[in-house]
């Protein structure tokens, strides 16, 4: 069995984990420098998915930078359901969170469903983002709904 000092410090990374999470989220919403973006990520970070590859800190910058060229005026998110799992080490842990996310495209309300896959490090003591995957699942009109619309026209 662990000691409680294995134990408290495992809590205690889960928590900067969820708290990186969402002061990543904070930053988005508020369409925040590419570079504010890209301090989240460790050095050699990537994004893909169904956005990317985006790969190291200045590729992520840019491609953040360039959020608001892309025709959304507003979002929200809202990270929830996230499943951590820090590894033996204590260095590396991977999450699957989910997003709902209202939002304005091309001054059209939206709803947004995403899911990340996330792997993170711990570097210098710190959790940084290493590679961020997104899963689309809609971008859907508000009045419409993800049956009738499943994406809305916009680029990414």
């Amino acid at each position: 069995m662990a000691s409680v000092e294995e134990r408290l410090q495992r809590l205690e990374d889960l928590e900067e984990i969820r708290r990186l999470k969402h002061g990543y989220s904070r930053i988005v919403d508020r369409f925040a420098s590419g570079e504010e973006y890209a301090a989240q990520f460790t050095e050699d970070g990537i994004i893909d998915g169904d956005f990317g590859p985006f790969e190291g800190r200045a590729a992520i910058a840019e491609f953040f930078g360039g959020v608001q060229d892309t025709g959304i005026s507003f979002f929200l998110h809202y990270m929830c359901g996230e499943t951590i799992d820090i590894a033996p080490n204590g260095v590396e842990a991977k999450a699957h969170w989910y997003l709902w996310e209202p939002a304005t495209i091309n001054n059209e309300a939206v709803w947004i469903a995403i899911t990340y896959d996330d792997e993170y490090r711990k570097e210098n003591g710190k959790w940084m983002i290493r590679r961020q995957t997104f899963h689309n699942h809609f971008v859907t009109p508000i009045d419409k709904g993800w049956v009738k619309q499943q994406f809305v026209d916009m680029e990414m």
